[in-house]
Formats: C-alpha cells, sequence, structure tokens
C-alpha cells in the first residue's frame, strides 16, 4: 500500500536541484508527482531532472529561476530554458 498517491499532479519546488529541495523533488516523484525544478544553476538542475525522470517516469520541466529578492520592488528573473 502506497501513502500517498500524487499520479496525476504537478509538485513545483523551488531550489529543487540539490539539498532539501532536491530531497522534496525525489519524494514528490517517488510518489507520482511530475515536477517543475525552478532553481539557479542549470547543470544541476539538468543533472536532478534526469535522474527523476529515469528513476521514476516522471515529467520533469527545468526552469532557471532566481527567486531571491534582496531590494523592496526588485524584479525576479525567469529564463525558460526552451527559449532562451
Amino acid at each position: 500500500m502506497e501513502l500517498f498517491d500524487l499520479h496525476g499532479k504537478v509538485a513545483i519546488v523551488t531550489g529543487g536541484n540539490g539539498g532539501l529541495g532536491r530531497g522534496m523533488a525525489i519524494g514528490l516523484a517517488s510518489a507520482g508527482a511530475d515536477i517543475v525544478i525552478a532553481a539557479r544553476n542549470q547543470a544541476k538542475t539538468a543533472a536532478t531532472a534526469t535522474e527523476l525522470r529515469a528513476r521514476y517516469g516522471v515529467q520533469v520541466l527545468e526552469l532557471s529561476v532566481d527567486v531571491s529578492c534582496r531590494h523592496p520592488g526588485e524584479q525576479r528573473r525567469y529564463e525558460h530554458p526552451q527559449t532562451s
């Protein structure tokens, strides 16, 4: 019996290419969720996405994103790898 079944769901994980975020992405993928990894380091994101696809058969979208905001009103940067 599976504790969680997340098939058909999508999880967005910021910082999903390392540390706690990567652990969350692995846990969610192991329960069947497709994953969006939003992180700054594109190489680490690609490696984690490849692992999740191979290991769990889920779909993974890789986004190069910096969600830090050092100053009020500062614009956040987003680059979609397929269009940049």
